[in-house]
Protein backbone atom coordinates (compact mmCIF):
# COMPACT_ATOMS: atom_id res chain seq x y z
CA UNK A 1 0.00 0.00 0.00
CA UNK A 2 1.52 3.55 -0.98
CA UNK A 3 0.37 6.98 -0.21
CA UNK A 4 0.25 7.77 -3.90
CA UNK A 5 -2.40 4.80 -4.07
CA UNK A 6 -4.29 5.84 -1.06
CA UNK A 7 -4.64 8.92 -2.53
CA UNK A 8 -5.75 7.65 -6.21
CA UNK A 9 -8.88 7.02 -4.04
CA UNK A 10 -9.50 9.90 -2.43
CA UNK A 11 -11.40 13.05 -3.49
CA UNK A 12 -12.44 16.18 -2.10
CA UNK A 13 -15.68 17.73 -2.30
CA UNK A 14 -15.97 21.32 -2.22
CA UNK A 15 -18.44 23.81 -2.19
CA UNK A 16 -19.02 26.91 -4.69
CA UNK A 17 -16.40 29.43 -3.12
CA UNK A 18 -14.05 26.32 -3.64
CA UNK A 19 -13.37 25.31 0.08
CA UNK A 20 -13.09 22.07 0.78
CA UNK A 21 -16.04 20.60 2.97
CA UNK A 22 -15.95 16.73 2.42
CA UNK A 23 -13.96 13.70 1.63
CA UNK A 24 -15.40 10.93 -0.55
CA UNK A 25 -13.51 7.62 0.11
CA UNK A 26 -13.63 5.22 -2.83
CA UNK A 27 -14.02 1.53 -1.25
CA UNK A 28 -13.35 0.02 -4.48
CA UNK A 29 -10.09 1.23 -4.31
CA UNK A 30 -8.52 -1.89 -1.71
CA UNK A 31 -5.51 0.49 -0.19
CA UNK A 32 -8.32 2.92 0.77
CA UNK A 33 -10.99 0.05 1.80
CA UNK A 34 -8.06 -0.87 4.50
CA UNK A 35 -7.20 2.32 5.93
CA UNK A 36 -10.56 3.04 6.19
CA UNK A 37 -11.18 -0.33 8.28
CA UNK A 38 -8.09 0.46 10.27
CA UNK A 39 -9.73 3.64 10.95
CA UNK A 40 -13.00 2.52 11.95
CA UNK A 41 -11.24 -0.72 14.50
CA UNK A 42 -9.58 2.14 15.83
CA UNK A 43 -12.64 4.07 16.17
CA UNK A 44 -13.84 1.02 18.36
CA UNK A 45 -11.40 0.49 20.42
CA UNK A 46 -11.39 4.20 21.65
CA UNK A 47 -14.62 3.86 22.43
CA UNK A 48 -13.66 0.33 24.25
CA UNK A 49 -11.74 2.61 26.70
CA UNK A 50 -14.48 5.05 26.94
CA UNK A 51 -16.91 2.71 27.69
CA UNK A 52 -18.00 3.25 31.86
CA UNK A 53 -19.65 -0.42 31.60
CA UNK A 54 -18.15 -2.16 34.41
CA UNK A 55 -15.40 -4.81 33.87
CA UNK A 56 -15.49 -8.43 35.34
CA UNK A 57 -12.28 -10.29 36.62
CA UNK A 58 -11.71 -13.75 34.97
CA UNK A 59 -12.15 -15.46 38.19
CA UNK A 60 -15.75 -13.58 39.10
CA UNK A 61 -16.82 -14.96 35.19
CA UNK A 62 -15.60 -18.51 35.65
CA UNK A 63 -17.33 -18.49 39.38
CA UNK A 64 -20.56 -17.07 37.68
CA UNK A 65 -20.43 -20.02 34.89
CA UNK A 66 -20.05 -22.83 37.28
CA UNK A 67 -22.61 -21.70 39.69
CA UNK A 68 -24.85 -21.51 36.36
CA UNK A 69 -24.40 -25.80 35.85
Amino acid sequence: MTTATIKQGISYVTNNKGKQTAIVFDLKNKAVKELMEDFMDTLDAIDSLNDSAPRKFLQEVRKNLLASK
